[in-house]
């Protein structure tokens, strides 16, 4: 079984051995960070550079490759000016959701202010919105309803921390600060793994209520 954060310490030496003080911030994202990772979890690293181009990104890509389970890599890469200039409702949960290997955010939680996590609120939802009316039409429904609800819990901690200021790492923390029945019951889909097809319609109603209802909030602001 892969140990990912060993994994992803490896990469960080050959990442600094490679980049030496161009490396500006390295970290881990996903379910490795929040220790709920499984043999199957893809590992999400952060590396962002002083700078970056296509020479950096093909160094990098044969540093992945040097990896053992090099399969498992994923994860974000970036310039730090363009990370420092990225759209702050991104950054709201690029910053909350990332550990550091290396070095420090800082520099970005100093960017963000709480409209912003109003932002990553009202894109979060949209996205969700557009993706269960996608899914219910064209796609195969059952099995689309796990990555559905992945979306909707980074949008529930966007929307819990729009209404309280918190943060909330997980699933018990952030039910007693959701604003309403649906929004729960968003979050209680969200540990369910698997959906028969008598019960799909209802969960793909929850969502397109919730999303839905969240939207018409900033409509009407």
């Amino acid at each position: 079984m892969t140990d990912h954060r060993a994994w992803a310490k490896m990469l960080a030496e050959k990442a600094l051995a490679h980049f030496g003080a161009r490396v500006w911030f390295m970290g881990l994202q996903g379910s490795v960070r929040r220790g709920a990772a499984t043999e199957s979890s893809d590992i999400d690293f952060v590396l962002i550079l002083d700078r970056l181009d296509t020479a950096d990104l093909s160094a990098y890509r044969e540093l992945v490759r040097s990896m053992p389970d090099s399969e498992k890599a994923c994860g974000f890469v970036s310039g730090r000016k363009e990370l420092l200039a990225w759209p702050r409702a991104d950054l709201f949960q690029f910053y909350h959701d990332t550990e550091a290997l290396y070095g420090s955010l800082s520099e970005v939680g100093a960017l963000l202010c709480p409209r912003d996590a109003r932002g990553a609120l009202h894109m979060g939802a949209a996205n969700v919105y557009h993706a269960a009316c996608h899914s219910f039409l064209f796609e195969d429904v059952s099995a689309n309803l796990p990555a559905l609800y992945k979306a909707a819990f980074f949008v529930l901690q966007a929307q819990a921390f729009a209404a309280s200021g918190v943060y909330c790492e997980d699933a018990a923390a952030l039910e007693r600060h959701l604003p309403d029945a649906d929004s729960r019951a968003v979050l209680a889909g969200r540990g369910q793994k698997a959906f028969t097809p008598q019960e799909t319609p209802e969960h793909y109603a929850l969502l397109v209520r919730w999303a839905g209802a969240v939207l018409r909030g900033f409509g009407e602001d």
